[in-house]
């Protein structure tokens, strides 16, 4: 077998998420040789159920040539409304001033199309993806890293971005000493269903403090309803498989006495395959050793309270690609690149983590004070949202953000 030198070896990425694909296809933009390696099979990238992109992750998708392709798989989603379970209106917010100024809307899509999207353009740009390969081994040899799998192969990379999610081997291989992720309590389900009966949103994000759950859905003038319902639950329950007759049961349950139209959408509900425990992940001291650097959830896990998780994975590509681009040594530019993200993330976590908090208020008095206080958290936290979503990594990947 012919000897390659680290110039001839491919970079290695493992992980099929949104993370991966999109470096995937920054550095396939950059001319470098990308291998990337999935656990699972391709039909796992149409698991999950919806997300949203905000203006910053929009504008980071121009970057990747993908900003309008992927604006047009989804809804426009213009703002929120925040009711309690009484079907009182907290708050009303309208974002499209401040979308105006970040130059991009916010767009809420099927989870499937965004990855679907990302990974025919990684593949027409000529990434190697391969599915069924479960990482089992890393060793970081002196001119390569050495990667082995489930499957029996074995694989030489000039350097490793593991991008596999909260529950990292990569990071667990690399950084044994990293903490573990936090479960924050909550877990999600969510789901797309075709209900004529229940009236177009919008294009607001409806959502509602109900008396046992927090529930939230949009529909479009001609499309389905996406709903998700987010609720707490013991840990070790949260990461039981779920039995899907059982769960959705509980749901309906939960959302029994809450307003009209979250009892209609429940109702339809029969079945839900699956949960999502929410955890998170506040600081993790370092992201990089010399030829191995982390992104997205498997650098810092952000619940999906701020809808951001997405868009920090691009701006994590965008950013890491720019920082290759203009450091000499792909250490150099893993350094850069924790030293340019990290503060702007974590500030992320904690933001999510507080919006999660007030999903868990219990007791007649705790939620009059939210009720009271939350127009108030919501409309002083609107201006930290502002500043979050200006950011353009597209167009100063390399200048430190100040959020």
């Amino acid at each position: 077998m012919a000897v390659t030198t680290p110039s001839a070896l491919p970079v290695a990425i493992i992980g099929a998420g949104v993370a991966g694909l999109a470096l995937a296809v920054m550095l396939r933009r950059q001319g470098l040789g990308v291998r990337l390696f999935e656990a699972r099979s391709r039909k796992a990238l149409s698991e999950g159920v919806f997300l949203t992109l905000a203006p910053n992750g929009i504008n980071a998708l121009r970057s990747l040539g993908l900003a309008g392709r992927v604006s047009a798989l989804g809804i426009r989603t213009l703002g929120f409304e925040i009711m309690n379970a009484a079907g009182r209106r907290l708050i009303h917010l309208d974002e499209q001033q401040s979308m105006r100024e970040a130059g991009a809307e916010s767009v809420t899509l099927r989870r499937s199309d965004l990855l679907g999207a990302l990974l025919d353009e990684a593949l027409a740009l000529g990434a190697d993806i391969r599915f069924g390969h479960a990482l089992t081994e890393i060793e970081d040899r002196a001119d390569c890293v050495r990667l082995a799998f489930g499957n029996g192969a074995t694989v030489d990379a000039a350097w490793l971005a593991g991008c596999d999610g909260v529950w990292s081997r990569v990071r667990r291989a690399c950084f044994p000493a990293s903490p573990d992720p936090v479960y924050t309590g909550l877990t999600g389900v969510g789901g797309v269903a075709e209900l004529p009966f229940v009236e177009p949103t919008g294009g607001l994000m409806h959502m509602v403090f109900g008396k046992k759950a927090f529930f939230g859905y949009m529909k479009p003038d001609d499309g389905p309803v996406l709903w998700f319902s987010s609720f707490p639950l013991d840990e070790d329950a949260a990461l039981a498989k779920p039995d899907p007759l059982h769960l959705a049961a509980t749901v309906r349950r939960l959302h029994a006495g809450d307003p009209h139209t979250i009892r209609q959408i429940v109702d339809t509900v029969t079945q839900i395959p699956r949960t999502y425990p929410v955890f998170d992940m506040l600081h993790l001291p370092k992201w990089h050793t010399g030829r191995v650097v982390l992104l997205g959830d498997a650098a810092h896990a952000v619940s999906p309270h701020s809808g951001q998780g997405a868009s920090m994975a691009i701006e994590d590509a965008v950013v890491l690609a720019a920082c290759l681009d203009a450091a000499p040594l792909p250490a150099q530019a893993f350094a850069a690149f924790q030293t340019l993200r990290q503060d702007r993330v974590e500030h992320i976590v904690k933001v999510s983590r507080r919006i999660g908090s007030q999903k868990q208020v219990k007791g007649r008095v705790a939620l009059f004070l939210r009720d009271l206080m939350l127009p108030l958290f919501i409309r002083f936290g609107a201006r930290t949202t502002r500043a979050m979503t200006r950011y353009r990594a597209d167009l100063a990947p390399l200048e430190k953000p100040s959020v």
